[in-house]
């Protein structure tokens, strides 16, 4: 009975690189068989075909390149050695079909220059982590950062925002006691209307009670407190009025 599901072989190759530099490669070779027929009319031993003609593959592809390159681009150069292979009639003429090739690992033969690769990864390996710490703390900043800023807008807009409630209030408040004034001046010369028809003589009138209105005021304030009074000749034609003289008429 021959298994016809996918199936998987371990494979350790010694390469050498362009520059001389002897490697050991591990890693697995996905297959099946597709075509039993031509596989028995073929071969007797699929996977050591599998294993060999992977080996003379990967023997190629890494003696092309320096090791330099190969530690820099190992899985690229992995894979397109497997694209580069897998259509090979090779395989269909054996009724072969290859599924993919990994490498899990990879080494130097020769111990002298493995102490130097594994110092070259290691600082490799420190390297990348302290970019990515770098980067780490350059992303805490900016985070930081915007959040200030979007803290500044904010207190920004609070204090714009209560300079024009304050604004508004204000003429609010203007709006409303000035129009307290004009009213009571309305009513006063419309009230007269009847009895005193000329509109001037009203509003000497009017001008007449105010006046009135504010010695009173001040008559009050000076008996009731600790306010001095001085008194001006009357070619002066000086008159003072309280602030708060027009509220409370």
């Amino acid at each position: 009975k021959i298994d016809l599901r996918a199936r998987k072989a371990f494979y350790s190759y010694e390469v050498r690189t362009s520059d001389n530099v002897k490697l050991l490669l591990d890693g697995t070779i996905f297959w099946q068989i597709s075509d039993v027929r031509k596989m028995i009319n073929m071969t007797s031993d699929p996977e050591g075909d599998v294993w060999a003609r992977s080996r003379s593959t990967l023997i190629q592809a890494v003696s092309n390149v320096t090791l330099s390159d190969f530690m820099n681009r190992f899985n690229d150069i992995v894979m397109n050695a497997f694209s580069a292979h897998s259509a090979d009639s090779f395989y269909s003429s054996r009724g072969i079909t290859m599924s993919s090739m990994e490498l899990s690992r990879y080494t130097c033969v020769d111990e002298h220059t493995r102490r130097v690769l594994q110092e070259i990864i290691r600082e490799t390996t420190n390297r990348i982590n302290r970019l990515q710490k770098q980067r780490s703390d350059n992303e805490v900043r900016q985070e930081r950062l915007v959040a200030e800023i979007h803290l500044e807008q904010n207190r920004t807009s609070l204090i714009e925002t209560k300079a024009l409630n304050t604004k508004l209030l204000a003429e609010t408040r203007g709006a409303t006691d000035g129009g307290q004034v004009a009213t009571g001046i309305s009513s006063f010369i419309d009230g007269l209307g009847s009895s005193l028809p000329n509109v001037t003589e009203r509003m000497t009138l009017y001008r007449l009670h105010e006046t009135l209105q504010a010695a009173k005021t001040d008559t009050v304030q000076l008996s009731s407190g600790n306010a001095s009074l001085y008194i001006a000749p009357r070619e002066m034609d000086l008159r003072l009025q309280m602030p708060h003289a027009v509220q409370e008429l």
